[in-house]
C-alpha cells in the first residue's frame, strides 16, 4: 500500500531546539534499556525520529499491550457505526457461547459491561488465563469487586473486546480495522502484523507487531480528537473519554506513572492532561492534546524501573522544554539532531576471540527442544508468545547443519530456516524465512567459539527486543545445547531449554 508520508519539520518550527532534541535522543538510550526506534510529531509534522541500528524504520516490533489501543479503536468505531453500546452486558453479547459451553456464571458477572471491559473494572481479582480458550475462563473467573468500582489489570478482558469485533462484525481485528483506520490514516495494513490465537482463529492481545510510524499516527489520530484530513475516524466524544480518567489505579505503586488513573485502555501519565498507550518494556504512544504533541517509541526496558526511567528522560529532556510559538531557525542545532539520530546503533557484542573451530561443522540430529525463536515469558511462566505461533510452521528442528566460514557462523535447521552469526560481533539486520511466527523474521546475530571447544550465538530477534542465546558445548556423542532466552523484567533471568545434536 502506498500511503502519504508525513509532514517534516525543524524542532525550531514546533517550539523545541533542535541542540535539546538531540540531547534527548542520546539520553533515551539510558543504562536500563535498549533503544530501538523513536519518532515525534506536533501540530501534525514530523520533527524527531530515530532507529537505533539495526533497527530500521520498515520492521515490525512488537507492541505488546500497546495493541489494546488498537483494540479499543476498534470498539470505538464499532460504536459510532451503531454495532454495538458500551453499556451491552459481556453476557448477552456471548449468551450463545456461555449455552455451548455450559457456564455456570459466577455472582455478579451479569453486571459486567462492555465498558467495565475497556476500562479495566471487570471485577476479578485474578487474571484470567488467555491460554486456551480464554473465553471460558473469562467467564468462570470469580468476582472479588463490585463491576466499575476498582481497577485490576486484566488483558483476558481485552481478548474479549476482540471477539466481540469478531462476533459483531464477522472480521477480525484487523481486517475489520483496515479499510476503517489503517487505510485512511495511513498505516500499510501488510506491514502490520496481528498473531491470531492458534485455537480460536480470534486476533490476539498482546499479539500486534507495528512500525513506529504506524503507532505514531494512531496517536496522531487520537490527539486530533478521532479526526484525519477531515474525516472523522473515530467518534469525537469516544476519544474524549478514552483520553481522560474513567478509573483511579495503584497497579504499579512503585513506579509514578502506574499510578496517575486508566481510561479505555490507555494510561494517564504523571504530567497532568498527558496519556499514553502503553505496552510492556516501554512501548509508548504518548498524546498531549493540550500542546498537540505526540511520541512513539519502541524499546527493551527489560529492567523493572526501566520503562519509567525512559518515560522520566522524555519529560525532563523533552516534555518540559516545548515552548508554544517557533523558536528562531537553528542549522547548527538542527546539524547536531542529525548527527545524532543517523549515529544512533546499539552496541556491538563482543567478538569471537578464537578462530572458527572447524571440528565443529557438520550435520547433526537433534534429541531434544531445539527452539530458538524469540519468546515473551512473564515471572514464574513460560513462553507466552507459542500461543500466536502458525500451527503449520511449529514444527521441531530435528537435524541442523553448522557451517562455519570465515565470517560468520551459519546454522541451517532444515526447511529453508538459516540464521547467520558473525564472528566479529557487528550487528547486521538479516531475515530468516519460515519461522513459526512467519512473516516475522527479522534479526541479527553474532558467533564465539569458546575455550573448551565449543560455540555460542546471540540472536537479537528485532521484531522486538527479544533475545536468544544458544550455546553449543562439547559432548561424548557430539554436542549439548542449551539454550536461554531473556525473560520479561529479568526477575526469573532466563526460560531455558536443553537439546543434543549427535553426529
Amino acid at each position: 500500500m502506498k500511503t502519504t508520508p508525513l509532514p517534516r519539520c525543524s524542532p525550531e518550527e514546533i517550539g523545541l531546539s533542535s541542540r535539546q532534541m538531540a540531547a534527548c535522543i542520546r539520553a533515551l538510550a539510558h543504562d536500563q534499556t535498549t533503544m530501538n526506534g523513536f519518532m515525534a510529531a506536533r501540530h501534525g509534522k514530523v520533527f524527531a525520529q530515530c532507529w537505533w541500528a539495526p533497527y530500521r524504520p520498515d520492521i515490525p516490533h512488537s507492541n505488546h499491550s500497546f495493541g489494546k489501543s488498537y483494540t479499543s479503536t476498534a470498539i470505538g468505531i464499532a460504536v459510532g457505526e451503531g454495532l454495538l453500546s458500551l453499556e451491552e452486558r459481556m453476557v448477552d453479547i456471548f449468551s450463545q457461547e456461555i449455552r455451548d459451553r455450559q457456564i455456570t456464571l459466577p455472582d455478579g458477572m451479569e453486571k459486567i459491561t462492555v465498558r467495565h471491559v475497556l476500562t479495566m473494572t471487570n471485577g476479578m481479582a485474578r487474571h484470567p488465563d488467555m491460554r486456551g480458550d480464554f473465553i471460558r475462563n473469562y467467564f468462570t473467573t470469580p468476582l472479588a469487586y463490585e463491576p466499575g468500582t476498582h481497577f485490576a489489570y486484566n488483558s483476558t478482558g481485552s481478548c474479549m473486546l476482540g471477539a466481540i469485533i469478531l462476533k459483531r462484525t464477522g472480521q477480525n481485528l484487523k481486517d475489520y480495522l483496515t479499510p476503517r483506520l489503517f487505510e485512511p490514516i495511513g498505516i500499510d495494513p501488510d506491514a502490520f502484523v496481528w498473531r491470531q490465537f492458534r485455537d480460536l482463529g480470534i486476533d490476539g492481545e498482546p499479539g500486534t507487531f507495528a512500525t513506529t510510524e504506524a503507532n505514531l499516527r494512531l496517536a496522531m489520530l487520537y490527539v486530533q480528537g478521532g479526526r484525519w484530513n477531515g474525516r472523522q475516524i473515530l467518534p469525537a466524544d469516544y476519544v474524549r473519554d478514552s483520553l481522560s480518567v474513567q478509573i483511579n489505579n495503584e497497579y504499579a505503586p512503585e513506579q509514578k506513572d502506574g499510578r496517575c488513573g486508566y481510561g479505555y485502555q490507555l494510561w494517564a501519565c504523571s504530567i497532568p492532561g498527558v496519556y499514553r498507550f502503553d505496552g510492556g518494556q516501554g512501548q509508548y504512544g504518548i498524546i498531549w492534546p493540550e500542546k498537540d504533541l505526540v511520541i512513539s517509541l519502541h524499546e527493551g526496558a527489560v529492567v523493572p524501573y526501566g520503562p519509567q526511567k525512559t518515560l522520566d528522560t522524555l519529560y525532563d529532556t523533552m516534555l518540559h522544554h516545548l515552548s508554544d510559538g517557533p523558536l528562531p531557525a537553528d542549522p547548527a542545532g538542527e546539524a547536531m539532531l542529525a548527527e545524532a539520530e543517523h549515529t544512533a546503533a546499539l552496541p556491538d557484542d563482543s567478538p569471537s576471540p578464537l578462530p572458527p573451530n572447524q571440528a565443529l561443522a557438520g550435520s547433526y540430529t537433534i534429541r531434544g527442544d531445539f527452539d530458538p525463536w524469540f519468546a515473551v515469558a512473564p515471572p514464574g511462566q513460560g513462553d507466552l508468545f507459542v500461543m500466536f505461533r502458525t500451527p503449520a510452521l511449529d514444527r521441531p528442528v530435528e537435524r541442523i547443519t553448522l557451517d562455519l566460514t570465515p565470517e560468520a557462523c551459519v546454522l541451517e535447521m532444515g526447511e529453508g530456516r538459516v540464521l547467520t552469526a558473525r564472528w566479529d560481533g557487528k550487528l547486521t539486520a538479516r531475515f530468516v524465512e519460515h519461522s513459526p511466527y512467519d512473516p516475522l523474521g527479522d534479526y541479527a546475530a553474532t558467533a564465539r567459539c569458546t575455550a573448551d571447544g565449543g560455540l555460542e550465538m546471540r540472536i537479537h530477534w528485532l521484531n522486538g527486543w527479544f533475545e536468544s542465546n544458544i550455546t553449543f558445548a562439547p559432548a561424548p556423542q557430539g554436542l549439548a545445547v542449551t539454550i536461554r532466552k531473556v525473560r520479561l523484567n529479568q526477575e526469573d533471568n532466563e526460560l531455558i531449554y536443553h537439546a543434543e545434536a549427535i553426529r
